[in-house]
């Protein structure tokens, strides 16, 4: 009779013990990577005085980026910027210094905590930017 009681108790802890591994698995959502990027150069004045290159960046509409957080970071000189989409997903980032045909990587964090896949295109004023090699 102990035996039998052992064995259920040792059952049962087990199965529990599954269950809550498999109930702490969160799902995995497939976010799209941001669609529509283009870049517009403007020169800005520095505060010595020098002109320098700077990029505006827009994207979308993309709906599942409805009022994400945007990430534009160029890869190539280190730095970046950050802007919020419109309820239609589409956005328009601050001025990014940067170069011709610098890498520039896109990614969304949509309000929900989850992270688009990131696209890596080229800075250039083409209408629809060469990706990264």
């Amino acid at each position: 009779m102990n035996l039998l009681r052992r064995r259920w108790l040792k059952m049962g802890t087990l199965l529990g013990a599954s269950a809550l591994l498999w109930s702490c698995v969160a799902p995995i959502l497939t976010v799209p990577p941001p669609s529509e990027i283009a870049f517009e150069s403007t020169m800005l004045t520095a505060s010595d005085g020098t002109q320098q290159t700077f990029w505006i960046t827009t994207g979308g509409p993309l709906e599942q980026a409805a009022n994400a957080t945007y990430f534009v970071l160029d890869r190539t000189l280190g730095g970046g910027v950050i802007a919020t989409a419109r309820n239609d997903g589409s956005f328009t980032a601050p001025p990014l210094q940067g170069n011709d045909k610098d890498q520039v990587v896109v990614y969304y964090k949509t309000p929900f905590g989850d992270y688009s896949d990131s696209l890596c295109v080229l800075l250039g004023t083409a209408a629809s930017p060469a990706t990264c090699e």
